[in-house]
């Protein structure tokens, strides 16, 4: 057993191993559906003692090689023409340790979608007849906890005696962390001022994501667009995740949904510095292009002009040297089992 920093990604190994005979006596399409109504009757498909041996087709087996691990995970195998129905749907719970997991799928090619979950809650997804109703799901922000936030991977496996896919499960959180903050307003008329820093905030965060899709998902709702909300943002589990009063504390990390820049109609999110400089109210909303999932923007900030009057307005280009770093999520220590 070593301690060190996990990455926030929990990667498996599906293997897929087709074999009409054996879908025929163990489990029918059918039957593999109406797990998800009776998730527990999954169990008739296989034993625990040590001596079993296991169905070798069809078989899906995960094997997790490395944490954090979540309580569950919600596996569904969709259908991949036409409306892309479900195929099957199971739980797996109790994911720590050195056992194996299987689940089951009927022939043919798939597309594969797991979900972190809490064990038993599977009441969701009753109404997930085919993958479109499953990307109408949405993820929100007062739902999330940095510790052990929601995953989501899927990806399409292809028929055959036997395939191999590599899935991660990743988080669709993005951190924007303030490491660095001083100003340098040599040469400008209120050269030797102090900028007095008041808040720092996010605008236009996206809380609301979708994280299913055949693209990759995408926020649906944002918070501050331009002005803070402060009704708003005080009414969240962690308002200090997208406000914060000074700049005393850095380095600060802010957490909002992914915010991709690729679609026009996506506003950008921005990091606002709020304060003044010889008393007069200035404002440096900072835009971060492209907000990557499971990414941690580390920003390093150089005032050099004079800011905005107005949060929403861009400054004057020079206003404001930005080094970025894209760094790997990063979470709380935790100790890591391999196995």
């Amino acid at each position: 057993m070593s301690r060190r920093k996990p990455t926030g990604r929990t990667s498996f190994t599906v293997h897929k191993l087709l074999s009409r005979q054996f879908h025929a006596r163990c489990a029918s399409v059918a039957f593999i559906t109406a797990l998800l109504q009776v998730p527990a009757f999954f169990s008739s498909c296989k034993r625990d003692s040590e001596h079993t041996e296991y169905p070798t087709k069809p078989r899906i087996y995960i094997k997790w090689t490395k944490i954090p691990t979540p309580q569950a995970i919600d596996l569904f195998f969709f259908e991949t023409g036409g409306a892309q129905k479900l195929d099957s749907y199971q739980q797996l719970s109790n994911l720590q340790g050195e056992s194996r997991h299987y689940g089951l799928s009927g022939p043919g090619p798939k597309r594969v979608v797991v979900l972190s979950a809490r064990p038993g809650i599977t009441d969701s997804w009753l109404d997930i007849q085919n993958y479109g109703s499953l990307c109408k799901k949405t993820w929100r922000i007062e739902e999330e906890d940095i510790a052990e936030p929601h995953l989501v991977a899927e990806a399409l496996i292809e028929d055959g005696a036997s395939r191999l896919t590599q899935l991660s499960l990743q988080p669709m959180l993005t951190e924007v962390r303030l490491s660095s903050l001083k100003a340098d307003f040599s040469g400008r008329p209120y050269a030797g001022k102090s900028f007095e820093c008041r808040r720092i905030y996010l605008s236009y965060a996206a809380t609301e994501y979708k994280p299913i899709g055949p693209e990759g998902g995408h926020p649906v709702s944002w918070i501050n667009p331009g002005p803070i909300d402060s009704i708003a943002t005080e009414a969240l589990p962690h308002p200090e995740w997208m406000l914060k009063v000074g700049s005393s504390s850095l380095p600060m990390s802010f957490y909002c949904y992914a915010n991709p820049a690729s679609e026009a109609s996506i506003p950008r999110t921005r990091l606002v510095i709020e304060g003044t400089i010889d008393g007069v109210p200035c404002y440096y909303p900072v835009e971060i292009p492209d907000l990557a999932p499971a990414r941690v923007y580390d920003l390093r900030l150089t005032l050099r002009r004079m800011g905005s009057p107005d949060p929403d307005m861009p400054t004057e280009s020079g206003a404001v040297l930005v080094q970025t770093n894209l760094l790997p999520w990063d979470l709380p220590d935790a100790y890591t089992v391999t196995y």
